[in-house]
Parts: C-alpha cells; structure tokens; sequence
C-alpha cells in the first residue's frame, strides 16, 4: 500500500489489490448515489439490485482493510429520487445504507444531521395538485453523515488530537460531538459531484489522530486528501476516472504549496 496516493483503479479492485487487512484508521467518503449524474467513466444509473450490491462489494472491502478500531464516515443524502426503467423511485438511501452497513458487519456510532449555509431547493413539484392534494412532490434536500465502527468504538490507543487544549478546542468538540455540523456547499465544479471540504475536515478532526491514515474510496477531486493532509494523516484514494484523479492530484500539490508558501510568510495567490 502506497500513502499519500491517489490510486486511479476502480476502488473494490483497487483495495483488494493494494490494501492489507487491518491498515485503515478511518474511511470518509461520499459515494455515488445512483441519480443519474454524467460522471465520465461510471454508470450512476444502475438497476438497484445492481447498485445495492456494488455498495456491499466495497462497503465488505473497507470493513476489511479497517483496523479492529477503524471507523467510517459515510456521507449520504437522507432520500434521493433514482430513475429506473423510465419511471421515478423514491429511496430512502440513508436508511438503506444503515442497513448495508449493519449486514457487512458495522456497528453503528451515530448520525450527523448536515446543516447547508444554502440547501439545494428540490427542482420538481406538482403544481397540478395545488388545490387537490392529488400528489404533491415532499423533498428533504438534506444529507447526513453515518458514523460506525469495526470491532469496537473507543481507540485502543491515544494519540495527538487535532484540538487545541484550550476554550476554542472545547467549544469545536462540543460543536462537533452534537449531532449537527455547518457546513458550506463546494461551488467549484471541479468533478459532477463535489463534496464540501467541511465535511471531511470535521470527520477526520473528530474521529482520528495525527499520522492515522484516512481511506477514501471515491476521491472524487481529492477533498478527503486534502483535509487529511491539512491535519497532518496519510491517507489513500482510489478515483475510476483518469480525468478526475488527475484534479485531485493537482489539488494536493497546490494546496501543499499553499501550505508552504503560507509556513513562509508569503502570500499565496489563487
């Protein structure tokens, strides 16, 4: 296993091929949600069984390399709307990952409600039903983050937090231990589905320590990598596109130069 990488290989192969049992601390990750986005080198618009059983394949894979106190952070919308056949299905996705991660072998440590600065409004409503209530469209636009564990919740070991033992620290535990986490919206679009560096940022803060390594499944344009190396964590991605590991591998060198450019003094320009 190679840390600090960004593999570009379809992740349940990818981590068959190149990740040991029991080697991973923490996963975050925000995998596809099966809604028909135009991602360049996936289908995300399988049948569900399909879809179901890719997300066991790689939810087993990550329980795998997982160290018997590794944990995941599992970033999901609470519904979604997946067309199959030329019809519309609602899926309660949230609930249906509960349970996947429940039958792979997960305990479960919690749920945290995401709370946009500007929520997505939903695109679609009835307006024939106005005066009927024949069939009105009711959308929850909000995500969630499921939070579980392999063998055991409590780490083994201590290590360095990423908290500062001071009134700031406290108050950011606090925060971030109530079961509601802020975050801001990414508006970059730099793949088809971007994820908010607060969410990572806030994962890897609360549930690892430093030098523990962070796996990403779906690296996407590297968020994940780039929050963990901004706390001072390895981590290893695996991204199916050539084009989108290829951002992500841009990003991390940019933002390690900001970071160096910032350690210096200097101003860093976008």
């Amino acid at each position: 296993m190679q840390t600090n990488y960004i593999y570009n290989l379809e992740c349940v192969e990818g981590m068959r091929k190149h990740i040991p049992d029991n080697t991973i601390d923490l996963c975050v990750t925000s995998p596809p949600y099966n809604v028909g986005i135009g991602y360049d080198s996936i289908d995300d618009n399988l049948k569900l069984d399909d879809y179901f059983q890719f997300a066991t394949d790689w939810l087993s894979e990550v329980y795998r390399v997982l160290k018997p106190d590794g944990r995941i952070a599992l970033n999901v919308p609470y519904e979604v709307n997946m067309k199959q056949d030329g019809e519309h299905n609602r899926n309660m996705l949230s609930a249906e990952y509960y349970g996947l991660l429940r039958e792979v072998g997960f305990g479960f440590a919690g749920c945290v409600d995401l709370v946009e600065k500007s929520p997505h409004k939903p695109k679609v409503s009835s307006w024939g039903s106005w005066l009927s209530a024949s069939a009105p469209y009711i959308h929850n636009p909000k995500e969630c983050v499921i939070l579980g564990y392999k063998h055991q919740w409590k780490k083994f070991e201590k290590g360095k937090s990423s908290f500062p033992n001071d009134e700031e620290g406290k108050k950011s535990f606090v925060e971030l231990t109530s079961g509601l986490w802020n975050y801001l919206n990414e508006t970059r679009g730099l793949t088809e589905a971007n994820f908010s560096l607060d969410i990572p940022v806030k994962a890897i803060k609360l549930m690892s320590y430093e030098n523990d390594i962070v796996l990403d499944p779906f690296m996407g344009s590297g968020t994940t990598a780039v929050a963990a190396h901004n706390l001072n964590r390895d981590y290893v991605g695996f991204e199916i596109s050539k084009h989108y590991a290829q951002i992500a591998s841009k990003r991390i060198v940019k933002e390690k130069i900001k970071i160096e450019t910032v350690k210096k003094g200097l101003s860093f320009w976008e």
